[in-house]
């Protein structure tokens, strides 16, 4: 959820991180075989951008991150990994002791705290004063791994795209297919090698998605895996609301988690 979470706010970019140790990234099933007809699925015209989840070091005279009752949830972070973790709707904290922490974004609603407009000048004022007053929660479930999405639905690498709000031309939940992306080799953060079957699904929103653009998630991975793919509206590409609903019922259990219960 970027501020999507911030995606529930704002198209979040993703920034250069370190790995913490014992943060890899398992390999995906990318298995499912391409639709036989093509013509029977409605085709639109899409551009794409991509995010991942931030990497950030638990920093002890950093800022604290609040829950919705203002009281800290442990770990701190300063002020450019506070702000990026606001940014991008969740962040895996590497801790002194070896411990890995993932929090994600709650709301912002609470008082303002931490202001980021240094790093963000070129969003709309509106985004950056909301920046300010983000929440959090951690995130304590064995089924996630990078963060949630809208509505506690865990991000997967690769899997999860973000659409609009607004569920127009694509609607929350869609499973689309994207031949371009059928056969491409692309590297996980812990260097494993996935042959990605073409099928993404649209388990995020985002108010800086708008219309034929969708955003790409990465896991972990912080730079474009795809730059013809997410390379932004100069780069168009055919995509297919496919209903297979086999296919879409395994995403949703993908992203789904059960057991996250109310943050």
């Amino acid at each position: 959820m970027k501020y999507a979470s911030f995606k529930a706010a704002i198209l979040m970019i993703a920034a250069v991180a370190a790995a913490p140790a014992g943060a890899s990234d398992d390999p995906l099933e990318f298995c499912y075989e391409a639709p036989k007809d093509l013509s029977k699925h409605r085709h639109v015209k899409l551009w794409g951008t991509y995010y991942h989840t931030k990497i950030a070091q638990e920093s002890k005279d950093g800022f604290d991150l609040l829950d919705a009752h203002d009281k800290p949830i442990g770990p701190k972070l300063d002020r450019e990994d506070w702000c990026k973790a606001a940014l991008e709707g969740a962040a895996v904290i590497a801790m002194p002791d070896g411990s890995n922490v993932i929090v994600n974004v709650r709301d912002a609603d609470g008082p303002s705290q931490v202001n980021c407009d240094k790093y963000y000048p070129h969003l709309h004022a509106r985004a950056r004063i909301g920046m300010r007053h983000t929440r959090f929660f951690k995130v304590t479930s064995p089924k996630v791994k990078y963060g949630y999405g809208i509505d506690n639905m865990p991000l997967a690498a690769f899997r999860t795209i973000a659409v609009d709000r607004r569920q127009f031309p694509i609607r929350y939940r869609s499973l689309l297919f994207i031949p371009k992306l059928k056969g491409r080799k692309l590297t996980l953060h812990d260097g494993t090698t996935i042959t990605h079957d073409g099928y993404v699904f649209a388990a995020d929103t985002g108010s800086g998605i708008r219309g034929h653009h969708i955003d790409f998630y990465t896991g972990f991975v912080n730079e474009n895996p795809f730059p013809d793919l997410a390379g932004g509206a100069s780069h168009t590409f055919s995509a297919y609301l496919v209903k297979d609903e086999s296919i879409r019922k395994q995403l949703l259990e993908l992203h789904t988690d059960t057991t996250s219960g109310d943050k």
